[in-house]
């Protein structure tokens, strides 16, 4: 019996692995509506996937592009939320992201899965024979989960072997066919790159929008320039008329005939992604959300997807010269766009230079900045060149502790810095209800807590200014739809609002003693639990106790009986 039972596992290993040609089908059956393609520059990342807007609504049908197998489910409130990983026998893994809910067997398993942890955030790592899916079998419904800025499905491709994210429009000719314009260049930058200027990051730009005659673009008069010249441009492409404005796929320019920078995304690793700050050339808030792609490269840029920068992609510009530019743009579909300009040498001007203010900061190096009330720790290649670090501390009415202004905003990262204050600025009975914010248009954001060897630390994504505060409060438990000895029989869903300065760390909710899984939205502030008749038994009473705690270990109990 032994021998029959391996030789069909056998068997059925092998009708696994063997070569399959199976093509993908779309992850949904609705027109496809792009909201974000692969490569598009993000907030200290490139965005992974495409996005596939859903009309603004959620519950959409969302299928196994092929056959596979389940081998991952997380369930966050923050990330992608509630999303599914499916390996396939091509090599392929394809990600579902922000769902609002699983479907079937899958629906089963978590669910499951979170009692027995009795916790809503997971990670599952299924076996082959647990989960397997057919292609088109519904697996989940679009949403709106984790840190989705709106209803919409994230979609992605990797190889399963490696976990390198590849480009989905690769895989999909309807996509490709859908996309009938060339893309679009909105304006041109041009930067000259003092010297002083470049180590902080105080470049100065002049913009430029080019004339459009279908896909060709140009600037009618000469530009005039001197020294080192860098070229940035915001760039759009529209897939089709349901689709936002998107990225592009390829970028290529040329000086004067040759071949002088280029950069391709088809596909890169989750620990290249930051190197995405290094081609943002929105310098203030005037181009947030833009797509402003610089065509230089700093020192620490080593994504893969650059595949030439002559020069580090910066002109050198003599006078009295002519320098033909020729920038060239494609979209996912093969469409182009091209931009010519020209740049003509004049002298460089005689004014008087900047003065370099700021400490020495090298990219290749660790930094270490240190006073007696502070210390700024910036790891080897978290810079992506070399800087003049400015620090400066202050106090001000408004915050009880020093605030650190932290070099400015406009130099980007790849890496975290570590910011860590002098406990004795705290008094020792709030020490452990201490952290450390960042000042910005909300007020002050929670960055991070961790109090120890007599200092409190935290790692900051960016360059600012941070300050010490204390949270003493309790977080607030605010029933929505309930109330002390109510009637809820008709109701199928019980909501509360939280509320808290730093952020809920963690919940429980018990139900006549049980735990009960409640889902977080932080977005919304809402924790629900969806009431069903094989988890709380109907047409009696109940109790309900809920346990709220936030970042800073202050907790709430809201309790409360209630018939359904």
């Amino acid at each position: 019996m032994k021998e029959v039972f391996a030789f069909i596992l056998l068997l059925l290993v092998a009708q696994w692995v063997k070569p399959q040609s199976g093509k993908f089908i779309p992850p949904m059956t609705i027109a496809p509506a792009f909201s974000g393609t692969f490569g598009d520059l993000r907030t200290d990342h490139f965005h992974s996937g495409v996005d596939l807007r859903t009309n603004g609504q959620t519950g959409f049908e969302v299928v196994a592009v092929e056959k596979g197998f389940v081998s991952r489910i997380k369930v966050s409130p923050y990330g992608f939320g509630k999303a599914i990983y499916i390996d396939h026998p091509n090599g392929k893994t394809t990600v579902y992201a922000h769902l609002e809910r699983y479907a079937g067997k899958i629906a089963e398993y978590v669910e499951n899965a979170q009692y027995q942890k009795k916790s809503f955030e997971l990670e599952l790592f299924p076996t082959p024979t647990e989960l397997p899916v057919q292609q088109g079998d519904i697996i989940a419904y679009s949403g709106n989960s984790g840190s989705s800025g709106g209803p919409h499905l994230h979609f992605e491709v990797r190889e399963t072997a490696t976990q390198r994210i590849l480009d989905p429009f690769e895989f999909y000719t309807e996509w490709k066919n859908q996309d009938k314009t060339p893309p679009t260049i909105n304006r041109l930058l041009i930067y000259e790159i003092d010297s002083i200027n470049y180590l902080t990051d105080s470049l100065q730009y002049r913009v430029v929008n080019p004339t459009r005659k279908e896909n060709t673009f140009t600037v009618p008069n000469h530009l005039k320039a001197s020294g080192s010249v860098g070229i940035a441009i915001e760039v759009s492409d529209q897939i089709n008329p349901i689709s936002l404005k998107t990225g592009v796929k390829k970028i290529e320019m040329a000086v004067n005939g040759e071949k002088f920078y280029s950069i391709y995304f088809s596909k890169f690793s989750f620990d290249e992604t930051r190197y995405a700050n290094g081609f943002d050339g929105t310098v203030d808030s005037n181009w947030n959300g833009r797509k402003v792609f610089r065509l230089w490269v700093d020192p620490n840029n080593r994504f893969s997807g650059l595949q030439l920068a002559k020069n580090s992609g910066i002109i050198t510009v003599e006078p009295d010269s002519f320098y033909l530019i020729q920038v060239t743009i494609s979209d996912f579909a093969g469409n182009t766009g091209k931009l010519s300009f020209s740049l003509f040498g004049e002298k460089e001007k005689q004014g008087k230079k900047a003065q370099p203010i700021g400490l020495p900061a090298r990219w290749n190096t660790e930094n270490t900045f240190k006073t007696e009330n502070y210390q700024i720790t910036i790891p080897k290649d978290a810079l992506f060149h070399d800087i003049l670090f400015r620090v400066n501390e202050s106090r001000t009415e408004k915050f009880p502790y020093p605030t650190v202004t932290v070099h400015n905003t406009r130099t980007k990262l790849f890496k975290r810095f570590s910011l860590e204050f002098n406990a004795d600025l705290i008094e020792k009975k709030l020490q452990d209800k201490a952290y450390i914010a960042l000042i910005n248009g909300k007020g002050a954001e929670y960055v991070g807590s961790d109090l120890r060897n007599n200092r409190l630390m935290a790692l900051c994504n960016r360059f600012g200014t941070y300050t010490v505060m204390v949270d003493t409060v309790n977080p607030q438990i605010i029933p929505q739809n309930l109330f002390n000895n109510a009637n809820v029989k008709g109701l199928q869903e019980i909501r509360f609002k939280l509320i808290d300065d730093t952020g809920i760390k963690s919940y429980e909710a018990y139900i006549d003693d049980q735990w009960t899984m409640f889902e977080w939205d932080p977005k919304t502030g809402i924790l629900s639990h969806r009431l069903k008749p094989q988890r709380v038994k109907q047409n009696q009473s109940h109790t309900i106790r809920v346990v709220v705690t936030d970042k800073l270990n202050n907790s709430s109990t809201y309790q409360a009986k209630f018939y359904w």
